[in-house]
């Protein structure tokens, strides 16, 4: 009964094998793909879609008008001339606003060159298939599930900019070991947001990558530099007027605001306080801070480092999104070839599955539940990695296992 070909191996998924693993990955994906077309319709209809505000920055850049990126009244005339789109907003005085800081306007000008609807499918499609590529570097063989990993499909659906800055923290995974000065500047480039970098000078001292270290430290004041030469200085001195639009979501938006959100943060001010809630954040972001400190003192393989800093990332701030989550691909796809490689329970595969579609089942059941699931999902994937990480795979394993001799290229499962 509890055999290979029993309930308890059914459970177990015993039965999910590379090629199942790749043929749902693009059955996924395929689905993922049939999903935008009503993610385009939403975004085009009256109720308009976040990625007005870059479409909206794009178009004033073009227009001659960067000063004016971060001016709700400016931003509210482009977008109310593209009428029916974002009818809903703009018939109330509203306006997606443009919040980024200045050297983010350096990627979303050409964008205002270009119609809202075109610039909407360039945008989606070329951040996805920046993200799949980086993504797949890392972990090659996993290409069918990484095309139909949930958390981008989340990303792909709000056009933000999750699918475009988590291509530049995997990049900076990919990099680290070969390019270090190349990682840096990959981490530099965050300063659009900066929230996602919080760990990672944490992680390079620690490491002592301190080309990587230096690299980013130059990054950002030279990405800086080139926004003022481009757009001048009124631009960056008016990217304080954006602030208390940041400031105002924070403090009066409603609890679908904080439950669209993956922080311990959001889930505590929902569920018990704001006050409580950045009490307990500073904690886990605390405890994110040593534990990732750790782990690079430690002696474990530079992937499985950089896949603990990667699921670390979540719980570290108090700000941040589903749609900024595909990056979280890297340590799913690090916890499956490990369950492949060195596997330690019977379940190893059911728990790199629930890790997988997390992204897209905690957001689904947010709303209806009035609970985020994600940070506490996030708690277990940063244990699963830490386990991993002191149990490391045996010289030598990758190859009895029929997989290629590096630890990035063994098949899964």
């Amino acid at each position: 009964m509890t055999g290979k070909g029993g309930w308890l191996g059914a459970l177990q998924l015993r039965w999910l094998g590379i090629e199942r693993v790749s043929a749902y990955g693009y059955i996924l994906a395929f689905g993922g793909a049939l999903s935008l077309i009503w993610a385009y319709a939403q975004a085009t209809g009256t109720g308009g879609s976040d990625f007005l505000a870059f479409w909206s920055a794009g178009r004033l850049v073009a227009q001659g008008h960067a000063s004016q990126v971060y001016d709700l009244s400016a931003v509210y005339h482009v977008q109310a001339a593209l009428s029916p789109i974002s009818r809903e907003h703009t018939a109330a005085g509203e306006a997606f606003a443009f919040v980024n800081p200045p050297p983010f306007l350096l990627v979303v000008a050409p964008l205002g060159w270009l119609d809202y609807r075109v610039a909407l499918v360039v945008w989606v499609l070329a951040t996805y298939a920046l993200w799949f590529w980086v993504a797949r570097r890392w972990a090659p063989e996993l290409a069918g599930p990484i095309w139909g990993f949930p958390g981008a499909i989340v990303a792909a659906w709000h056009a933000q900019t999750g699918l475009l800055l988590s291509a530049v923290q995997i990049a900076m995974a990919n990099l680290l070991r070969d390019r270090p000065a190349w990682a840096g500047v990959m981490v530099g480039l965050l300063v659009v947001k900066p929230h996602l970098a919080l760990l990672v000078p944490v992680a390079f001292v620690a490491g002592r990558h301190w080309r990587a270290f230096w690299a980013a430290g130059l990054t950002v004041p030279l990405f800086v530099l080139l926004a003022w030469l481009v757009f001048g200085t009124q631009t960056l001195v008016n990217y304080s007027h954006s602030w208390p639009v940041s400031q105002g979501l924070m403090d009066y938006s409603g609890p679908e605001f904080f439950l669209r959100q993956t922080t311990v943060y959001a889930a505590l001010r929902v569920a018990l306080s704001a006050r409580i809630g950045m009490a307990v954040q500073l904690a886990v972001s605390l405890a994110m801070v040593i534990l990732v400190w750790k782990a690079w003192r430690g002696s474990a393989a530079l992937e499985g480092k950089l896949a603990l800093l990667m699921a670390a990332v979540p719980l570290a701030t108090p700000y941040m999104f589903s749609y900024d989550q595909p990056f979280l691909i890297l340590p799913v796809c690090w916890l499956a070839r490990q369950a492949r490689v060195s596997p330690r329970s019977g379940w190893d595969r059911v728990m790199v599955l629930a890790f997988y579609t997390a992204p897209l089942a905690t957001r689904a059941l947010a709303l209806p539940m009035h609970m985020n699931l994600m940070p506490w999902v996030s708690m277990a994937l940063v244990w699963a990695v830490w386990r991993r990480l002191h149990h490391p795979v045996p010289e030598g394993s990758a190859r009895a296992a029929g997989g290629a001799p590096a630890e990035g290229h063994v098949h899964p499962f």
